[in-house]
């Protein structure tokens, strides 16, 4: 048991006797009043009895006194009166427990016989006072009861008179209570009292003494710094104060005998070389890791010339931080930075010491951080920011010495079908060796730079026109030559923007973009060339871009308009499909077609849009259409998706919204999309086009036959129509081979259960020779070209073999 049960089991038991000490109160008390009530009970039957049994007493000096108890008459009154008057009920039973008297009239001449433990014989008897309690069916909980002898003048008893004092024992007992209440409270108040004081006066001694036991357990382990409180002046806090002063001295001796335990250790496990020199210059002290660094170890540091060991530092100990390579005796050398400090005493120069850091890592990795910050990681070529950089300097030499630099600003044609087609891995390593193409191409003081994607930039500085046109024609060479990727073939082409006399112009940013404007001044004009720069050329590039900003409205201003042209059935001509065609209503150049925007939505995600535009327009008119005309509505719309909109995850959900809204039947749409497309990423592609499949939507390969797989992808691809492209018809007539080829083309699909369509259909001997060869429908500008959907509508009054 420690100190504070012990202090609280004291508390406890003063509590306890408290507590014992009331509850005899509280029963004297009650002891008390029940005596007093029976003394009081029987004084005031006894009076009753005397005036029972000797008379009431006299008024007057001549009035005869005469005993109730021979008068029933007055005992009644006087025992009714006595009821009434003082609340005090009796009864008198003669010798024999006869009533004679009784509040209650009914009991009068009958036998008493409540008293059960014959207490009013035993008082008839021996003449002695007796109390009981009445018991009866009317009063279960009992009556208390009273009963004194009667005696006539000769000391003779003659009966007993019972009297209830139940009132008077409760009149007792309430005035009782009220004491006892007052005790009782005075005594929980007493006992709360000792055990909070014995709670708080155990509860401080203990964290006094704890604090203490924890101080001692504390030094045990080696610790000398805790201190405990030392408040008061008893014999704890004596002893308190006692533990700090000796905790106190323990500590400053510990500190003195590891004060040169922890200099040694620290000196020794420091990362960084520690050399302390003498005042001859001489090493008199080395840790380990100068031993390291400098490969020499700590034995063969001592003693020798400080000064013929660090770079630079052959004519003396200098102060400062320094930095160089250090020579080591295996002939290996490391890149350190070292500081000296000079020691001085009292103006005296005692030696010094040298700190030593091997800085070969850090700095190998600053050169390679700063290498990244400006090359691409890809091919290792400098980056933008490199060649601003040395394009900025270049136009400074320029300027100064009126050299000629050039700029050059390269776009690979083609490479986005390449990276789509086989992948990004194959289009990295095509991009790494159009890069080791271009600098084998180059001259040795030319800079080639990655700008990002697939667009490059080559500095030519001292070359004139002549020379820089010349250096173009060979990129435009080295690049247009096939390259093998992953055991494949791929052609790419690349468009060049040159700036011949760059040092004409302001900085490297304006250098920069006038040879991408150039650049794209190449593409306009069909690829796979250069073209200088000409003021011009601003003007088309802002117009380009407000080109854009229009377009970027056009979907909100209502200015895409929906073209129809009729697939038609084969051989009877008649229409039996509809491929949905977007057209531009540009308000400042007229009715636009495809070639000349979607190319530059496809760029800046506009086609996107577009797409849902086509798709929602298309379903509500070919729907309105079969409504109000189903004899000559297309049983089926194809709509073209862009291969940025089969890249959403959401595209199912944009159809069913689209089907849902204009209420057309997901049998009557067909998505077309290309083969390149599909052949992206089969696994993607396939779970993507059986999800529109699900909802009853038809899927169409277009240009089929125009991409780098083989024919097995379509047991693969989910598909229900193969269009064969235009460029498969061009040459059917006349051509034996080629009328093999789209035969077989043919036959597969149908042999596949899929729908073929042949596109480009531009004479009468094309269609006339795809009827022989069994083709089933066909579509191209000899069967109807694309139009609005109302001249559509009334052109199909006729069939549309007889346009």
């Amino acid at each position: 048991m420690n100190v504070r049960q012990k202090l609280l089991g004291g508390y406890l038991l003063v509590a306890l006797l408290v507590a014992v000490t009331s509850g005899i109160s509280w029963h004297s008390a009650t002891a008390a009043a029940e005596k007093a009530a029976t003394e009081e009970a029987t004084r005031i039957a006894q009076g009753m009895a005397l005036d029972v049994t000797l008379g009431l007493p006299v008024d007057t000096e001549d009035e005869i006194v005469s005993p109730l108890y021979y008068s029933p008459r007055a005992l009644d009154n006087y025992l009714q009166r006595m009821h009434d008057v003082q609340n005090r009920d009796a009864v008198v039973v003669d010798a024999g427990e006869y009533i004679l008297g009784d509040v209650v009239k009914e009991n009068v001449g009958t036998t008493f016989d409540h008293d059960l433990d014959e207490e009013v014989g035993k008082t008839i008897a021996d003449g002695r006072s007796r109390v009981f309690v009445e018991q009866s069916v009317d009063y279960p909980a009992g009556i208390k009861q009273v009963v004194v002898p009667m005696k006539n003048k000769a000391g003779k008893t003659i009966g007993a008179i019972i009297v209830e004092y139940t009132p008077i024992y409760d009149q007792m007992m309430a005035a009782t209570r009220q004491a006892q209440y007052v005790t009782l409270i005075s005594s929980t108040v007493v006992i709360l009292l000792v055990l909070a004081l014995g709670f708080g006066f155990s509860g401080s001694l203990v964290r006094r003494i704890t604090s203490l036991t924890t101080a001692v357990r504390t030094i045990r382990t080696g610790d000398y710094t805790l201190r405990v409180p030392h408040d008061g002046s008893d014999e704890i806090g004596r002893l308190a104060r006692a533990f700090n002063s000796m905790a106190e001295q323990l500590d400053r001796s510990a500190r003195e005998i590891l004060a040169k335990e922890y200099t040694d250790s620290i000196l020794a496990g420091a990362g960084e070389g520690i050399c302390g020199v003498d005042p001859a210059g001489r090493i008199a002290f080395a840790n380990e890791a100068a031993g390291r660094i400098t490969g020499l170890g700590v034995a063969g540091l001592l003693q020798r010339e400080a000064g013929v060991l660090l770079p630079d530092a052959t004519e003396g100990l200098v102060n400062g931080t320094r930095e160089g390579r250090l020579q080591r005796p295996d002939g290996t050398s490391v890149r350190v930075e070292y500081t000296v400090s000079e020691l001085e005493k009292e103006g005296r120069r005692i030696g010094a010491v040298i700190l030593l850091r091997d800085v070969t890592r850090q700095r190998d990795l600053e050169y390679d951080l700063r290498h990244q910050a400006l090359h691409d990681g890809l091919t290792g070529l400098p980056n933008r920011k490199l060649l601003l950089d040395r394009l900025d300097h270049a136009l400074a030499r320029a300027r100064a010495s009126d050299e000629r630099i050039a700029l050059l600003y390269l776009d690979l044609d083609g490479f986005k079908r390449v990276n789509d087609s086989l992948g990004h891995n194959a289009g990295d390593l095509l991009l790494r060796t159009a890069a080791e193409r271009l600098a084998a191409v180059l001259r040795p003081q030319d800079t080639v730079a990655r700008l990002g994607g697939d667009e490059f930039a080559v500095l030519l500085e001292g070359a004139g026109t002549e020379a820089v046109e010349e250096l173009a024609r060979g990129c435009l060479e080295a690049l247009g030559r096939p390259f093998v990727v992953h055991g494949r073939e791929a052609v790419v082409t690349v468009s060049i923007g040159v700036v011949p006399d760059a040092g004409r112009f302001a900085d490297a940013d304006e250098v920069v973009r006038n040879a991408d404007v150039a650049m794209y001044a190449a593409k306009d004009l069909g690829k796979n060339r250069f073209m200088l720069f000409e003021t011009r050329m601003h003007e088309q590039l802002l117009s380009r871009l407000d080109q854009e900003n229009r377009l970027r409205e056009a979907v909100h201003r209502g200015e895409l308009r929906l073209h129809l042209q009729p697939v038609v059935a084969l051989p009877d001509g008649q229409v039996s499909g509809a491929e949905a065609l977007v057209r531009w209503q540009d308000p400042q150049r007229g009715l636009q077609q495809p070639g000349s925007f979607i190319p530059l939505a496809e760029e800046t995600g506009m086609i996107i849009e577009i797409d849902r535009w086509i798709l929602l327009e298309a379903c509500r008119t070919i729907r309105a259409w079969q409504e109000e005309n189903p004899a000559t509505a297309p049983a089926w719309v194809s709509v073209n998706l862009s291969a940025v909109h089969l890249d959403l995850p959401d595209l199912t959900d944009h159809v069913a919204y689209a089907l849902a809204t204009t209420g057309l039947s997901p049998h009557c749409l067909v998505l077309e999309l290309t083969e390149t497309v599909m052949m992206r990423d089969l696994a993607v592609t396939s779970a993507r086009l059986e999800e529109l499949r699900e909802l009853g939507v038809k899927i169409a390969i277009d240009d089929f036959g125009t991409g780098y797989s083989s024919l097995g992808y379509l047991r693969d691809i989910p598909v229900d129509v193969l269009k064969i492209d235009r460029s498969f018809i061009n040459g059917l007539v006349g051509n034996s081979r080629q009328q093999e080829l789209v035969s077989a083309i043919m036959q597969l699909g149908h042999t596949l259960g899929l729908r073929v369509v042949a596109e480009g259909v531009e004479d009468a001997d094309q269609l006339t020779l795809l009827t022989v060869m069994g083709c089933k429908y066909a579509q191209g500008y000899h069967l109807g070209r694309p139009q609005p959907p109302p001249e559509l509508r009334a052109s199909l009054t006729v069939p549309a073999l007889n346009h």
